[in-house]
């Protein structure tokens, strides 16, 4: 779901971030799938430590219906610890393989990171029975079953092997599924 996501929108992503950032093309391109690996990574950390609130809590951010005290979309996203370690990896990408400035890391990832959560944000609000954004319909999108999610623990975190001998499944299969 989340590559299908990011397929979609990359060609207005990468004008975004050129235009905005003055990131060349050729690296805004280079950039999407750093943005893709860091959102998988930091996804899958924080399902695997248990942390489905946060995950929900950030795509609550980045629709701009977390709540609480007027605090806006962007300003709710940028509070919430699993997006800091998402943009913290991001950041550390661009820096490290393109080579790019941190303060231009940091634009970047300012612009790129908000956009595609609230693609997914859009995308969960969709999944789900209400306009709510609420767990089942996130589990939905990331390819996860609610209610056998504590069953399934095990594969979330290490994967199972199919009769091919092919790992995936769990939420590390699921997200790069999205994000591809």
């Amino acid at each position: 779901m989340l590559d299908s996501l990011i397929d979609a929108a990359k060609g207005q992503l990468v004008t975004h971030l050129t235009q905005q950032t003055g990131l060349q093309a050729g690296q805004a391109e280079q950039a999407v799938p750093l943005a893709k690996e860091s959102i998988t990574e930091g996804l899958t950390s924080a399902a695997s430590s248990g942390n489905i609130g946060g995950i929900l809590d950030m795509v609550k951010g980045a629709s701009g219906s977390a709540g609480g005290g007027g605090a806006t979309g962007a300003g709710s996203l940028m509070q919430n610890a699993v997006y800091q370690g998402i943009a913290g990896n991001f950041i550390n990408k661009l820096t490290g393989k393109l080579g790019i400035p941190a303060s231009m890391a940091q634009t970047v990832s300012s612009y790129a990171l908000p956009f595609i959560m609230s693609k997914l944000a859009g995308k969960t609000r969709a999944a789900g029975d209400t306009d709510d954004i609420d767990k089942g319909s996130l589990l939905s999108v990331l390819g996860l079953d609610a209610g056998g999610l504590l069953g399934k623990a095990g594969d979330l975190l290490g994967g199972s092997g199919d009769s091919d001998g092919n790992s995936g499944g769990g939420l590390g299969g699921a997200l790069g599924g999205l994000l591809k």
